[in-house]
């Protein structure tokens, strides 16, 4: 029987420690498939932007700019694409967005990079966001089309 060769490799990163171990073993994979990497990190939306919120009673002023979230984060994600590439990963892609982790990672990346591997962290989000909102871990095992490896 002859071993899966995986092309595109997606990892969701969110500075958990999981998901650091889940970055680590797809280094690992795309190395040994000689495969492109993915490395995603996704943000989720703010409430309200820079500019004038409408909130009850009054106008107030926000201070929350999405582009400067988005700059801010790619800058920390090219260190670790640097990181990547320096242990050997040949071909290795940054993606930043402003979303829903789950969808993005699920659905959306996948489609549109042709995944066909993601490495995931087990947890990511606090205990009590989990029982309320559910594992973002869970939705991707049970909507993704790609193998799912989910690393602890």
């Amino acid at each position: 029987m002859e071993s899966q060769q995986y092309q595109n490799i997606l990892v969701g990163i969110d500075g958990s420690e999981t998901s650091m171990h889940a970055l680590d073993k797809a280094i690992d994979a795309a190395i040994r498939n000689k495969a492109k990497l993915y490395i995603a990190q996704i943000l989720k939306p703010q409430l309200s932007t820079v500019g004038r919120a409408s909130i009850g009673f009054g106008v107030v002023e926000t201070d929350i700019d999405d582009e400067s979230r988005l700059k801010e984060q790619k800058v920390l994600l090219d260190d670790v694409v640097a990181q990547a590439k320096d242990k050997g990963v040949q071909d290795v892609t940054s993606i930043v967005k402003i979303g829903s982790p789950r969808e993005e990672l699920a659905r959306n990346i996948q489609q549109t990079e042709k995944i066909d591997l993601i490495y995931i962290g087990a947890t990511g989000a606090n205990r009590v966001a989990q029982m309320f909102l559910g594992s973002n871990t869970t939705y991707i095992l049970e909507h993704s089309l790609a193998d799912v490896m989910v690393v602890r």
